[in-house]
């Protein structure tokens, strides 16, 4: 993968020099704020991979399925809550992801249009709500908005926990190592129909994190190796890519150099407060970035 370099600090640093004087110069905040973009946007990418399972190509970006399905397998960046699908646009959801969008956008209950911030929370229905009111409804209720279509969703059922191992054991892809025949997974192993093959579940998933698989691109039939694309991507993988999806939405809706500007001090006063994520946009040491980001927010 050709991923995007970080930003030099000597042009954050000119930048706010000039910003303070008052001067807005175009082109460096041109090349500042699209190289920010540029690494936003290859962070947001890796944190998908490891999120959903599925590799973009390096030749064509076309997103290949992996035999491994992160969503359970905490290894490799997966989570053990209950999974499932909007029943009207079909996307795969945490209920988590309800509540914390309503959080980042405050939408209202009944018309799931945006609500206007001001003493109170207020929607162009007539609806109001205090923000620790709405707090506890977000926490509360069992029908919330999809985060991507917006119409309402019910909080799932928990699973029992013997229906919950059971659902993170179907595989219906799973194939025997040794023949490449229809295997199973049961009484905690994996077994072979074909040849008898039949190995502990646990060390079967353990060998296949280590193994450096092979993966194929339909679209240009280009191979590469997993290991090889992970360990190109090691200098971009985060567990909180939040701040560079926010900058990635927001960057392309300022069209004036005042709120280029502010976006990109948006996100380095993010970056000052979470500091170990500064490094993975920012190219210098840790120390030299921290002195950097506490003279810029002086």
């Amino acid at each position: 993968m050709n991923w995007s370099p970080r930003v030099k600090p000597i042009k954050i640093r000119q930048l706010y020099r000039y910003a303070r004087l008052g001067i807005y110069d175009d082109l460096l905040l041109h090349d500042v704020g699209w190289e920010l973009y540029a690494r936003c946007t290859d962070i947001a990418t890796v944190a998908d991979v490891y999120r959903e399972g599925r590799i973009p190509c390096p030749k064509c970006s076309t997103k290949i399925k992996r035999r491994i399905d992160p969503l359970f397998s905490t290894g490799e960046g997966g989570t053990r809550e209950n999974w499932f699908h909007c029943t009207h646009c079909r996307k795969r959801l945490l209920w988590r992801d309800c509540r914390q969008a309503l959080r980042d956008t405050p939408r209202c209950f009944d018309c799931r249009a945006v609500l206007h911030k001001e003493v109170v929370l207020r929607c162009t229905c007539g609806k109001t709500w205090s923000q620790e009111a709405y707090n506890q409804s977000v926490r509360t209720r069992v029908l919330l908005p999809c985060p991507h279509c917006f119409d309402l969703v019910r909080r799932p059922d928990p699973l029992p926990r013997d229906q919950t191992v059971r659902a993170r054991k179907s595989d219906p892809e799973l194939h025997c190592p040794k023949c490449q025949a229809v295997a199973l997974h049961q009484h905690g192993n994996i077994e072979c129909t074909a040849c008898g093959y039949k190995r502990r579940w646990q060390d079967y998933r353990r060998s296949l994190k280590k193994k450096d698989e092979k993966l194929e691109c339909p679209n240009c039939n280009y191979t590469f190796r997993w290991q090889a694309w992970r360990k190109s991507a090691r200098s971009l993988r985060t567990g909180n890519p939040r701040p560079a999806r926010d900058f990635v939405k927001k960057w392309l809706r300022c069209y004036t150099p005042q709120q280029r500007m502010i976006q990109i001090d948006t996100l380095l006063q993010t970056l000052h407060g979470r500091g170990p994520l500064a490094p993975l946009f920012i190219d210098s040491g840790e120390h030299n970035i921290r002195q950097m980001l506490d003279d810029l927010a002086s």
